[in-house]
Formats: C-alpha cells, sequence, structure tokens
C-alpha cells in the first residue's frame, strides 16, 4: 500500500474520469490507471466500475472512499506531529480517561504536578471504560485514568501493571433546587406510587453499572424510576438534569461546582451512594524520561 494510491482514488472518485485524475495527480494516464490497479489488487476487490462514462465507484469502493480520507488525514496528522516533537525534542505522554475523570479531574491533576515537576506535553484520550483499559493493554496510551469499584466491572489487575489511587470521587443521587434552594425531587418524601424521572446512564458503560446497583438498593424501599433519557456520559447526565429532566446519578468531580452554585444538591440516603476510586495504571517497566517524571510525581492517596 502506498500513500499515492489512496491520493489517486480520492482525485478519481472526485472527478470520475481517468484522463482528468492522471492530469491532476501529474502523472500519464497509463501510469495512473496502474496505480489505480495495485491498489484493487492489494485490497483484493475491485474499486472503480469501469463500465460506464463517466466511471463510477464500486459498492466496495463506495465504502473504501470515506475510510481513505480519514486514513489520509491521519497520516498527514501523526507525521504532522511527529516532525513537530522532533523538532522541539519534545517527548509527549499520551493518556487514556474516561470522559469526566478528562474533564473533572485531570486538569487540576496535572497543573499540580506541573508545579513540582515542571511543563510536560501530553494527549489525552477521553473515552469509555473498555476503550480506555484496552488503549493501555495494547500500549497505544502511556498512563490511563478510569474509576475502580467492587460493584463495576474489573480493573487490570495482574502484575504486568502499576496503578496508583489518586483520589476518592463520591458518587450520588442530585437533583435541581427550587428557588429556596431545596431539591425539587426528594426521594425521602416522593410518593412510593409514583415513578422517579431519571436521567440515566446507559446500562453498558461503568457508571450504569454502578447506577443500577443503587437503583436496587433503593427499590427495596419501595422507590422505583422511570428512565426519561438516557446518556454514557455524565455531563450530559448533568445537563439534562439542570435541564430539569429529572434525578441523576453524578461523580462529584462533575457537579461539585453546580453544587457550591445550589444549582443542584444532594438526594437520598446513605444507599444512594458509593464511593469510587480513580486509578492511574501504566505498564511495569521503564518509560520515557517524562513519564517516569510525570508518574514519580503522582501521589498514591
Amino acid at each position: 500500500m502506498e500513500i499515492n494510491w489512496l491520493e489517486d482514488f480520492m482525485e478519481l472518485s472526485a472527478v470520475r474520469n481517468f484522463s482528468t485524475a492522471a492530469a491532476a495527480r501529474h502523472v500519464t494516464q497509463p501510469a495512473f490507471s496502474r496505480r489505480i490497479r495495485a491498489l484493487e489488487n492489494w485490497m483484493g476487490t475491485e474499486l472503480i466500475d469501469r463500465s460506464s462514462y463517466p466511471v463510477k465507484l464500486t459498492i466496495a469502493g463506495e465504502i473504501f472512499l470515506e475510510s481513505s480520507r480519514k486514513l489520509i488525514r491521519e497520516i498527514h496528522r501523526v507525521r504532522d506531529e511527529c516532525r513537530q516533537q522532533a523538532r522541539a525534542g519534545i517527548e509527549m505522554i499520551t493518556f487514556s480517561a474516561l470522559h469526566t475523570i478528562a474533564l473533572s479531574i485531570f486538569p487540576d491533576l496535572l497543573i499540580g504536578i506541573e508545579k513540582n515537576a515542571g511543563p510536560f506535553v501530553t494527549r489525552m484520550y477521553a473515552t469509555d471504560f473498555y476503550d480506555c483499559v484496552e488503549s493501555l493493554a495494547l500500549g497505544r496510551c502511556d498512563i490511563a485514568f478510569c474509576y475502580a469499584h467492587e460493584l463495576g466491572p474489573p480493573v487490570l489487575q495482574t502484575e504486568q501493571f502499576w496503578s496508583k489511587t489518586i483520589c476518592i470521587d463520591p458518587f450520588y443521587l442530585v437533583s435541581t433546587t427550587n428557588d429556596k434552594g431545596k431539591a425539587t425531587i426528594d426521594p425521602m418524601t416522593w410518593s412510593a406510587s409514583t415513578d422517579i424521572p431519571l436521567v440515566a446512564y446507559s446500562s453498558d458503560c461503568f457508571l450504569g453499572k454502578i447506577q443500577v446497583h443503587l437503583m436496587h438498593e433503593m427499590q427495596k424501599t419501595k422507590l422505583t424510576f422511570r428512565t426519561v433519557y438516557e446518556n454514557s456520559m455524565s455531563e450530559a447526565v448533568k445537563r439534562m438534569v439542570l435541564a430539569g429532566k429529572g434525578v441523576g446519578w453524578l461523580p462529584e468531580s462533575a457537579a461539585r461546582q453546580e453544587i457550591e452554585q445550589a444549582r443542584l444538591c444532594v438526594i437520598g440516603d446513605g444507599s444512594a451512594r458509593v464511593d469510587l476510586n480513580v486509578l492511574a495504571i501504566r505498564k511495569q517497566g521503564i518509560g520515557s524520561v517524562a513519564v517516569e517524571r510525570f508518574w514519580s510525581n503522582l501521589h498514591d492517596q
């Protein structure tokens, strides 16, 4: 596979004419045709329907077109990034983290570490729990940040990895407030005959699994919930709760500002909350100078 082949294919898909595409690519038409054929041979299927004029993309060609655009963008992005780092002599640390941690915990954590250890150049991939863990296991990131709790899916716990608990993030049920600063929906006074509207997490995400357990605990007191909206990200859950759609569980890190502003308040009793460990995880072994400097200044709670 050559990048030129991808660029040839994209040009041909735009103009649908071999001679015009060849001229735009500054090659002869026979050479251009050979490169398109070489791409098809590599793919193992025809991408161009040459029986019509102007030519058309086959079904496989249509599928491959969008992927080829993404591939070229990504290849050029990585090339530019590598060139920039090489010129500056910079070592970048790549992180992967759950969305909530990436948005609400990591920025302050990084600032605190940089006060003691100096500046870092970092890249953050905000993603879901399973992709976060997989990214670390496959070496796509240097350090991963994720939640851990006995009620949730297991985190990397083999001897191949080191971990540090960097903080505890309470996970509790919240409601919007009225003009007196009181909860607009309070399970303690809610009628057991009426479902509580719930802004919920998707059941397959980490926080969704914790939420299911907490719902079951509250249902022991005859309270029931009715899902009115579902999302896998706490920021989306928070915005819908603030919009008055219902109650929802949020990590303290995501709700702290709104609680301090009395826009949200914590509701329910002790059965409506758990404490989540926030873990930093890395593979065992010696990493880059930057990774080792960051890790040594990352304190275990």
